[in-house]
């Protein structure tokens, strides 16, 4: 008889068979073999239904099908700590994880919704968080109406593989459902039948297991397991192994044909070993094993616990294996050697006691049927708090770019060099003269002034914290106060015009003046300008010993960079010299910018 379902918001599909997808991955067989578990559920509760299991990275693009799997594949082999530090980022820090999924999305959505258009299934299930994270995004979006469901075979560190727009996600360890309701919200998970091989359903004898895999009827026996991918300390683990007295050692080394060579040629000549590749077999190994030492967590961990074989997390504590192993400790599911130094004393304690074997997870329901008899959809957002959504984004976005395009010093300079708002350092005229342009503290100022008349030299002398009256009567009646107004901070040039109010006065009123800045950005230049000032700079700097005065021009621009009387006679002595030399007089800058115009 066909099963019955009716999909979110549409009509009840009634009198004909269940169309399944199931979205997998093919990184290991962590997330092919819960696939192939749920669709054959599927086909049990209903022969009729049509399930399709496929490879979701190929659909997601090459792009991420690099990133996913290439760049897993070689960092845990290689790299295991960058794999971590991408995890870390990708998963522990919200800025960084609500990019990556977004990142994520972009990239595989148009892909993946090909994908289900071609097989118009009824429902959808992922067994791969990277699947299901997109998912969850095109279903909260309202761009998937179909009802996606999560089957979820990790420990903990779940910020993927669960979603507030998956409909329901159904975890393998009942202590997963608090971290999975944390992220997807209350009511979003259900314990189900771990989706893994029959021959987990039923008993199995720990003699009749060693009998059916060759195995000693007596002794210890331990399996080393470094997953589909056969990554961790594979031989390290094994040597530990080898080490308890009269135990036989089981080394699964998955599809890695390396390790595997690697293991055989060097621990191959050992009569207790039995180095062996991909198995079908994990019920009767676990079965007929004392302990297992194994890298990756996971499934197998799960498979462990049912034939009641105690579990040693060793090998590989990097990305979503580190959070797992903090949760097997916190939870009392596993022990955990964090170095090799550690796994000889987690060794003997597993073989300790071998506890009896958990028959609980058989007698959960399948995730097939919670799916079929599930009542809760995801509602869509609706369209309205999108629009809003993204519209208060696009404007956060333009108020960002606008406050660093006004606020910062980079940002002035890229436009100055397209548009006329560099400052004033050279300017076109027929005497004999250059400007000088001295920056000092306030106190030092007279003093300054009457050093440099004593040279025939005077000046404009920068003011950040005198009015223009109190400037000029420090500074001298030859010499001329320049306005200086403060760079930095986010928002200080918003105070541009009052601090222009301050240093200028009322006379300042409607009248063009010259002015430095510290720190020059858009902001400050645009509110300065429509103030009637114009930006002036030395087009030479000079601070210490080591600065060079070279040939100077009529009309250039000079700044004197004071911060002591003995720094000053050394400036001095470079300045004088090359007046004379090229017969120029130094004025302040607005004396020399006097009846002459800009020159660029």
């Amino acid at each position: 008889m066909a099963t019955e379902l009716a999909l979110a918001g549409e009509p009840e599909q009634l009198g004909r068979a269940l169309n399944v997808l199931v979205i997998s991955a093919d990184i290991g067989e962590g997330h092919d073999l819960p696939a192939r578990a749920v669709a054959r559920e599927f086909r049990e509760r209903d022969p009729d239904s049509q399930v399709s299991i496929v490879n979701g990275l190929p659909a997601m693009g090459r792009l991420l099908t690099a990133m996913l799997r290439g760049n897993s594949a070689f960092l845990f082999a290689y790299l295991p700590w960058v794999f971590d530090l991408q995890y870390r980022l990708c998963l522990r820090f919200a800025p960084t994880r609500w990019l990556a999924l977004r990142l994520l999305t972009a990239l595989g959505r148009r892909g993946l919704a090909r994908l289900i258009a071609a097989h118009d299934p009824d429902v959808i299930v992922s067994t791969y968080p990277g699947v299901t994270g997109i998912l969850g995004q095109m279903r909260r979006s309202g761009r998937l109406r179909i009802p996606c469901y999560s089957s979820i075979t990790d420990l903990a560190g779940l910020r993927f593989w669960a979603h507030p727009g998956i409909d329901l996600h159904f975890i393998t360890h009942p202590e997963s459902a608090e971290e999975v309701e944390r992220i997807a919200g209350p009511g979003s998970v259900r314990w189900a039948k771990p989706p893994t091989s029959l021959e987990f359903d039923e008993p199995r004898a720990q003699a009749d297991a060693r009998r059916a895999l060759g195995l000693p009827a007596t002794g210890k026996v331990i399996a080393i397991s470094g997953g589909g991918w056969g990554v961790g300390d594979l031989i390290g683990a094994t040597e530990t192994a080898l080490a308890v007295p009269g135990a036989t050692v089981v080394c699964l080394c998955g599809r890695n044909e390396k390790v595997r060579a690697d293991v055989q040629a060097r621990l191959g000549s050992e009569a207790r070993l039995r180095v062996i590749g991909f198995t079908d077999q994990m019920s009767d190994v676990l079965a007929a094993c004392d302990a297992l030492i194994h890298s990756t967590a996971g499934l197998t961990v799960l498979e462990a616990i049912i034939r009641g074989c105690p579990v040693i997390s060793y090998g590989f504590g990097y990305g979503h294996v580190r959070a797992s192993n903090a949760a097997l400790e916190r939870f009392g599911l596993a022990r955990v050697a964090k170095r090799r130094s550690d796994l000889p004393a987690a060794l003997e304690s597993a073989l300790a006691h071998r506890p009896e074997p958990d028959g609980r997870f058989a007698l959960r329901s399948q995730t097939a049927a919670l799916i079929v008899s599930d009542e809760r959809r995801v509602q869509p957002v609706p369209g309205w708090r999108l629009r809003t959504l993204k519209a208060s984004v696009a404007l956060a976005t333009l108020f960002i770019v606008a406050s660093l395009t006004l606020t910062t010093g980079a940002a002035y300079s890229v436009v100055s060099h397209f548009a006329h708002i560099r400052p004033t350092t050279l300017v076109a005229t027929d005497r004999a003269q250059v400007g000088v342009i001295v920056d000092a503290s306030q106190r030092e100022i007279p003093a300054i002034a009457r050093t440099l008349a004593a040279r025939g030299i005077h000046a404009s002398f920068e003011t950040a914290r005198l009015t223009a009256p109190e400037a000029h009567m420090v500074a001298g009646d030859e010499d001329q106060a320049l306005p200086e107004l403060p760079g930095g901070g986010l928002v200080r040039w918003l105070s541009t015009r009052r601090q222009l109010d301050r240093l200028l006065g009322p006379t300042g009123d409607g009248r063009h003046f010259l002015y430095a800045s510290s720190g020059p950005c858009l902001g400050q230049w645009l509110f300065a300008h429509q103030a009637g000032g114009r930006l002036v700079a030395g087009a030479i700097s000079l601070q210490d010993a080591d600065d060079s005065v070279g040939e100077l021009h009529d009309g250039e621009v000079i700044q004197l960079n004071v911060t002591s009387g003995t720094q000053l006679k050394i400036l001095l002595g470079k300045l004088a010299p090359a007046l004379a030399a090229d017969h120029l007089h130094a004025v302040p800058v607005g004396e020399l910018m006097r009846d002459a115009h800009q020159k660029t």
